[in-house]
């Protein structure tokens, strides 16, 4: 639930103008395309005032400068990038051990070197994380002018069929590739005088400035768990080469001690963590994770390619189910000691892997586990 309230941040309101705060795509479908820069539009100019930016005319400088000079910090959350970092190495040494002992590693190495070589170094960059961002303040018809012969493009473009300039509005954050320049229309009634002016450009520049922080907080929160959740899976499941009936325990177990680990640097408690992470909507066109049958789950190279990650995503919500009621009944001790008998002596398969469970740690999952 925390997780759907984050990512609701992801579009939010801001000036006069519709200005979107977004996370940019994913890598593999970002286009392969040159960072858009500002290009100053001919006869305006730059007014900067303790990091932020306008663009006006020369009668407006006066003030859209005392606009920004009256703006105040933004009201930040408790849980920005520099909070995580404090909370993080506060927990550090509690969330490595517990890694130890969860996973049943023979030393820690490996956890501390995940602290010291990605999730910190990761929540620093979150922690400088600035957008280049500048506010075009005139008229709209002033905009309309501008738009005609060019200027702004491909973020600016006037319809010449409309009469009307469409634009981007999206504040991209980016620490994969340099974030394009957000020039965001601030429009301005001329009938106002230049006090309503700049009290409602500064009103406007606040609620961004207040919404970007919220963008920031909510995203750090989600990478700590994300990175943590990789790392897991990545160094100490997938070494275990479990089968395709057998993955449940790596998507469940994975997810399940993420909650608890992330729940310590975030705040976010483990149960919102894993609620969010079973969470089915009861009007959601996904598939309903009752329906997997994980002991014998489907061949993802027989379905259409649009059907795999609504799969995927079913078969994840239902093994953190199933971890969830396996530890709820044998502590979370079992999952250690699941993990100890899987190296010594790896399953043949799903059943295999249930029987496994069931002699190390007297729970049998198999009606679980079958779709239902």
């Amino acid at each position: 639930m925390m997780r759907r309230l984050l990512l609701s941040l992801l579009t939010l309101l801001t000036l006069p103008a519709l200005a979107q705060v977004t996370q940019p795509p994913a890598p593999a479908a970002a286009p392969d395309r040159p960072r858009y820069e500002l290009q100053m539009p001919a006869g305006f100019q730059k007014v900067e005032v303790a990091g932020h930016a306008a663009l006006c005319e020369p009668g407006d400088v006066e003030w859209v400068t005392l606009a920004l000079k009256s703006i105040k910090p933004a009201t930040r959350p408790t849980t920005m990038p520099a909070d995580l970092i404090t909370r993080a190495t506060a927990a550090r040494a509690k969330i490595v051990a517990q890694m130890k002992a969860d996973l049943a590693l023979a030393d820690d190495k490996a956890a501390s070197e995940f602290f010291d070589a990605k999730l910190l170094p990761t929540l620093k960059k979150f922690e400088t994380l600035r957008p280049p961002v500048f506010f075009l303040v005139l008229a709209r018809p002033r905009l309309d002018d501008l738009t005609k012969d060019g200027w702004g493009e491909p973020r600016f473009r006037f319809n010449r069929v409309a009469g009307v300039t469409s634009y981007n509005d999206n504040v991209m954050l980016s620490m994969d590739r340099p974030m394009d320049d957000a020039v965001l229309p601030a429009f301005v009634d001329p009938k106002n005088t230049p006090e309503e002016k700049a009290k409602k450009l500064a009103a406007g520049v606040v609620e961004l400035d207040t919404k970007l922080a919220q963008m920031v907080s909510g995203q750090s929160q989600l990478q700590v768990f994300n990175l943590i959740a990789q790392h897991i899976g990545e160094q100490h499941m997938d070494p275990l080469k479990l089968r395709r009936d057998q993955q449940w325990l790596t998507m469940g177990v994975t997810a399940y001690l993420t909650a608890g680990y992330a729940g310590e640097i975030t705040g976010i408690n483990k149960a919102v963590w894993l609620q969010d992470a079973t969470f089915e909507h009861p009007r959601a066109t996904l598939l309903s994770a009752r329906s997997i049958d994980l002991l014998a789950p489907a061949d993802e190279s027989k379905m259409k390619p649009a059907a795999v990650p609504h799969y995927t995503q079913a078969m994840r919500r239902k093994a953190v189910g199933v971890v969830m009621a396996w530890t709820s009944k044998a502590g979370d001790a079992a999952i250690a000691k699941t993990l100890t008998a899987i190296r010594k002596q790896p399953p043949a398969d799903g059943a295999a892997l249930v029987a496994q469970i069931k002699e190390q740690t007297g729970v049998d999952l198999a009606a679980e586990l079958r779709a239902k």
